[in-house]
């Protein structure tokens, strides 16, 4: 049986679709706050400078037996490294689903792929017993955070007003409470990484993590607070963030590795996110 005509998609017919359909993009494309994705993308280059940097210092250019030895902090503090980490991504979902982008960017993969080679060659050395130049490990962290302040900066240079804007209004209740309840916990990451037995109470530490990332979806999820932070908020966690990873290489890596310093290390890490939470709530 012969199709009809009408079920026929004639040149002129699709013309019309592939034009619908670039007309569908170009709207999508321009209500994206390309702006806002290009801070989004240098802090999180930013951050992965941070984080690389530090684990290498802990870890890199290290025998197995000097890592793992009570006087380094062992391998523990990969948790007090991690937990920040991960708890940005959760976040930048939010920021993300905000501006409204669906998927990453393929130059932004490709060149953070390319960019974690150096790391890795470094982490095989170092298993290895390789020595290197300590240098190197700076190196092997700007190799993907680079390329990415690069992609963020000439996306930025280009961006023009979003066709459509998303009002931003202060964090409501639900936002506020979390954003303290995350400074109080990155804190205690850091205060309890100066006590003995850290490597028990890290994995407590990394339950409630994992529970944090359960309720993704949720008012109370990490994405939602994401979404709801505003500069303020940001600015505290990027404080957070820093502090406590510098935090974990002062234990493991210096003669501080005191509970006071601990103690007060984790109040300083948490002091920044909970002055945010207060300040929301006041204005």
């Amino acid at each position: 049986m012969k199709p009809n005509d009408t079920d026929r998609l004639d040149a002129a017919g699709a013309a019309r679709l592939l034009e619908a359909g670039a007309v569908a993009s170009a709207r999508a494309d321009g209500a994206v706050d390309h702006r806002v994705l290009a801070r989004t993308q240098c802090g999180i280059a930013a951050a992965m400078f941070i984080y690389i940097s530090a684990f290498l210092l802990l870890f890199g250019n290290q025998t197995q037996e000097a890592v793992s030895g009570a006087a380094s902090g062992g391998y523990a503090y990969a948790n007090v490294l991690l937990i920040p980490f991960l708890v940005l991504t959760q976040l930048v979902m939010g920021v993300r689903d905000r501006v409204r982008v669906l998927r990453a960017h393929r130059p932004s993969l490709v060149f953070t792929l390319i960019g974690l080679i150096p790391f890795l060659a470094l982490a095989v050395l170092s298993v290895f017993g390789v020595s290197y130049p300590w240098g190197f490990n700076l190196v092997a962290a700007a190799a993907p955070a680079v390329p990415m302040v690069w992609l963020g900066l000439k996306s930025a240079r280009r961006a023009d007003p979003p066709a459509t804007t998303v009002a931003h209004t202060e964090p409501g209740r639900p936002a506020r409470i979390m954003t303290a309840s995350l400074g109080l916990y990155l804190g205690l990451t850091g205060m309890l990484a100066a006590f003995n037995g850290f490597a028990l109470t890290g994995l407590g530490l990394i339950t409630v993590l994992i529970v944090l990332l359960a309720l993704f979806s949720s008012r109370w999820g990490l994405p939602s607070l994401g979404a709801a932070w505003s500069t303020r908020e940001w600015t505290a966690y990027a404080l957070s963030f820093t502090l406590l990873v510098t935090l974990a290489v002062v234990l493991a890596r210096t003669p501080w590795n005191t509970p006071l310093v601990g103690v007060v290390g984790g109040m300083l890490v948490a002091a920044p996110l909970v002055v945010a939470a207060v300040r929301g709530a006041r204005s």
